[in-house]
């Protein structure tokens, strides 16, 4: 199983007309409620996590390992969608989880958490594995039963 995760709007939930607050490891600090739901998510399906947000281009796998550990997020296993290394190297979010269902999604079992709405544009059966959370709620209790049945298969 397999949760291809956005960051912002998933489990960074400020606003953007306020600062968002740094964890003491450096990066963005997650809404709490979100984090605990990423983690239920986690220990019920034993899912590991493919990055899609542009944040991932900021730090190496082993670092975002860090980043989750130190949030006592138990992470089994941590990937990126792709290696595109720079903000203009990356093509439309659909586009990088197309190629990434293509090359790494079949037979699968995987869910896409975001809050992008442009991933309305993939097709259904992709699009039937998204859970699209709002951006200044994050990852809540809904969602997280969302990502759970698409993981499971019912």
């Amino acid at each position: 199983m397999t949760i291809l995760l956005d960051i912002d709007g998933v489990l960074v939930t400020t606003p953007p007309w306020r600062i968002t607050e740094l964890h003491p490891d450096g990066f963005l600090k997650f809404n709490s409620k979100a984090e605990k739901n990423l983690i239920r998510l986690l220990s019920e399906t034993n899912a590991s996590i493919v990055l899609t947000t542009t944040h991932r281009i900021t730090y190496s796998v082993e670092k975002w390992k860090e980043i989750f550990n130190n949030r006592d997020i138990p992470v089994l296993s941590i990937e990126k969608v792709n290696t595109r290394q720079a903000i203009d190297e990356m093509p439309d979010r659909c586009i990088e989880i197309k190629e990434w269902v293509d090359n790494f999604g079949t037979g699968r079992q995987f869910v896409i958490i975001d809050d992008d709405l442009s991933i309305n544009s993939l097709l259904s059966d992709i699009k039937d594995k998204r859970v699209t959370t709002k951006s200044m709620i994050g990852l809540d209790d809904e969602c997280t039963e969302r990502a759970i049945r698409i993981l499971k298969g019912y």
